[in-house]
């Protein structure tokens, strides 16, 4: 996927450099208790639709339009279910270009019956899976994520802080 055109102006004045981005991740969950999941075109493994934080948008509105692009259906944000952000969330991608999120983690439900389908280029295939049947090629930071959002009332998750 491209870059956004906010990101495309600050690598151009700071070049491959660590740069500090808000994020979201959006971990749906059917009527029918099942997760959705994305197959991630860059790293092969299932995982919740997730992306950038725009200037100007909130991180809920954020997560709407990043379920919208990746899957094509409409979300309404339930609850915060965790904030993560450290070691953990500090990437080097293959152009040298080094980001560090801070990830706003919600827990949604569709807005209606849409069925998902592949709507961007980030993604090779979407589905949903029956919580106790998810597939096997996922970051473990994902199934922490899933198993998080799936507690009912949990409080909202954050690392703890370094030592």
């Amino acid at each position: 996927m491209p870059i956004s055109a906010y990101v495309a102006k600050l690598r151009a004045k700071i070049g491959n450099d660590l740069l500090l981005l808000p994020g979201v991740t959006a971990v749906v969950i059917n009527s029918r208790d099942e997760v959705l999941l994305q197959l991630r075109r860059d790293t092969e493994t299932w995982a919740p639709p997730s992306g950038g934080v725009e200037p100007g948008e909130t991180v809920a509105d954020a997560a709407i339009r990043e379920v919208f692009e990746e899957t094509g259906i409409a979300v309404a944000p339930a609850r915060i279910v965790a904030v993560l952000s450290g070691r953990g969330y500090v990437v080097t991608y293959p152009n040298g270009d080094q980001m560090a999120t801070v990830t706003t983690v919600f827990r949604c439900r569709p807005a209606d019956d849409s069925t998902p389908r592949v709507n961007d280029d980030e993604s090779l295939a979407i589905r949903y899976f029956p919580r106790d049947d998810l597939p096997e090629n996922m970051l473990p930071r994902h199934r922490r994520i899933i198993a998080l959002a799936l507690k009912d009332c949990a409080p909202p998750y954050f690392d703890p802080p370094a030592q």
